[in-house]
């Protein structure tokens, strides 16, 4: 594997030291890691174990939100609907909608610092 450096920094990662159309001061070949190893944040490749929790964390908040508005969100106006109406499964589909909000939690953790 192969890096791209650019003012110390890892602009570009490849299986071959092929990096066309890019502006680079050298290229490292690394033997230990694969270009899966890394992820790219705000503009340079870090080994994902480096990457900071904060950044992660917004990752992960970003993932949930999506996952609330997809799987939760429904769930929860199932909820206010039966609740307008008196309906007698409304505590049911509380119930359903919180335990959906708590799968997703569990699901996706946030990264202690």
């Amino acid at each position: 594997m192969f890096k791209a450096i650019k003012n110390n920094k890892v602009i570009a990662v490849c299986e071959d030291n092929y990096f066309p159309c890019l502006v680079y001061d050298e290229v490292i070949k690394d033997t230990e890691h694969t270009p899966v190893d890394y992820e790219q944040v705000e503009g340079e490749f870090l080994l994902k174990q480096d990457i900071p929790a904060e950044y992660q964390n917004e990752q992960i908040r970003a993932e949930r939100q999506a996952r609330y508005v997809a799987e939760s969100d429904p769930l929860r106006l199932d909820y206010d609907e039966a609740l307008a109406r008196g309906s007698e499964d409304a505590e049911q589909l509380k119930q359903d909608w919180l335990a959906s909000k708590d799968r997703i939690r569990e699901e996706l953790p946030y990264i202690e610092k």
